[in-house]
């Protein structure tokens, strides 16, 4: 029986789970009727075990079925980076990519302040992949694997419409890495032939078609509104009633240009009660997560009987102060009677990893039963000097320190956090604190997907 994708057709998340089946040679429905409305926020991947849903869930999903294909690669550390590459899709190029393409799909009205940031980003996100491909064929190992599926797939709208050969220049590496994909039967089979966008002229045509063909309910509203002007200003005859009216207006003008300057002001410059206000939500936001991946780690910890521990956290967001709370929060003394227990994990060493806009956090903690077998601190500079990171706070319990993003170093926090996790362990492991792996079963490594999202 195969299996059941409902998902909108045409959207390019929905090709990547398709390529995906391609290559570990799955047949996959997709049921028309019903699925755009349905389907097209939230697609599900119907199987006989049950469903999954996220686009990124079932394309992890349909790449792992098939270890020997390789698309989750070929070990632990090409998987790692895999998932650094989804993420960095995810974030960092189809946010943008989307605020531009999709007015142009007619799928909302555009914003041009909106559109001209998305560019720019745009323009950021494909120089790292072009740099990354100067010395890679592939985006990890030397196949075809799920970051490859899930760039390229995530492209072909922009290639098409707004990406014109003017602003595909700078990336030769890219285009011939994209060009290379496009030429695999699996990408063949699910994206047909993909027409580059051509010069400034091909993207205004391009984008007229794609108005044109829309369904965008502003468009219809535009009509009426361009026949009820001219109505409204020829009924009235006499110019004696208006113009008592204009004295007032003009007056209402002025009060409204005085006031409106207050209220810039005060949005330009928050309060300091605001600012803290801010400060202590986001404060909070970071404590619970920690302490609910205290439990977690209490209890992933005991069943391993791992006595150390590194994975990553959201909220602290690359703040080292932040996530120096959080890993207090995963230490604090649990209550078993409260109805949410948090915390719990202080007996349990650990490195924690917060991914920011322009620096990985990195807090170090050695319990004091272990800080004879384990320095803190020789642990946090080991991992640190992987990536040239500074260690900024040094104590015999926790250690804190960062790494700053480097574009120009090809060093971004998604994409060494998998790679530093790695080398923590592999530190530990030098001191016959971690457990060897002697099956071939990944689960018994955690990461980010091993937690439920906060």
């Amino acid at each position: 029986m195969p299996m059941k994708l409902f998902a909108h057709p045409d959207n390019y998340k929905t090709k990547k789970a398709l390529v995906a089946a391609r290559y570990v040679g799955l047949e996959i429905e997709t049921p028309k009727g019903g699925a755009e409305e349905s389907s097209g926020k939230i697609p599900v991947l119907e199987t006989e075990q049950g469903c999954i849903f996220s686009s990124t869930a079932i394309a992890r999903y349909l790449s792992r079925i098939s270890r020997p294909v390789g698309l989750y690669g070929q070990n632990l550390i090409e998987g790692g980076m895999i998932d650094s590459w989804v993420e960095f899709c995810t974030h960092e190029l189809e946010v943008p990519l989307c605020t531009w393409v999709l007015p142009v799909m007619g799928v909302f009205p555009e914003v041009p302040e909106a559109t001209a940031c998305a560019k720019e980003d745009v323009k950021k996100a494909l120089a790292v992949l072009n740099n990354h491909l100067l010395h890679n064929t592939f985006m990890v190992g030397h196949t075809i694997t799920l970051a490859d599926i899930s760039i390229c797939c995530a492209l072909v709208d922009g290639m098409r419409l707004v990406l014109d050969a003017e602003f595909r220049k700078p990336f030769g590496n890219l285009m011939r890495w994209f060009n290379l994909c496009l030429a695999q039967p699996e990408f063949k089979a699910v994206l047909g032939e993909v027409k580059l966008c051509g010069g400034a002229a091909a993207v205004a045509k391009g984008a007229a078609t794609a108005k044109a063909e829309a369904k965008g309910k502003y468009k219809k509203e535009a009509a009426p509104k361009k026949e009820a002007a001219p109505k409204k200003e020829a009924a009235p005859k006499k110019e004696a009633a208006p113009k008592k009216e204009a004295a007032p207006k003009k007056e209402a003008k002025d009060k409204k240009g005085k006031g409106a300057e207050e209220p810039k002001k005060e949005e330009a410059a928050p309060s300091a009660e605001d600012l803290e206000k801010m400060q202590k939500d986001k404060l909070k936001k970071v404590v619970k997560e920690g302490g609910k991946r205290g439990v977690e780690i209490e209890g992933a910890a005991d069943m391993g009987g791992l006595q150390f521990f590194c994975t990553s956290v959201d909220m602290p967001q690359g703040d080292v102060e932040l996530l120096t709370e959080s890993m207090q929060a995963m230490n604090a003394k649990s209550d078993p009677t409260e109805e949410e227990r948090k915390g719990g994990s202080g007996h349990i060493g650990k490195m924690i990893f917060s991914a920011g806009a322009e620096r990985l956090a990195v807090v170090a903690y050695v319990p004091e039963a272990k800080q004879a077998e384990l320095s803190c601190e020789e642990w946090l500079g080991a991992v640190l000097g992987s990536q040239g990171g500074e260690v900024v706070s040094k104590a015999k319990d926790v250690c804190a320190g960062f790494v700053k993003a480097n574009a120009d170093k090809n060093v971004f926090p998604l994409k060494i956090r998998e790679p530093m996790i790695l080398e923590a362990n592999n530190f530990l492991r030098k001191k016959n604190l971690f457990p060897e792996d002697d099956s071939d079963d990944d689960e018994m490594v955690f990461g980010d997907d091993d937690f439920p999202s906060m």
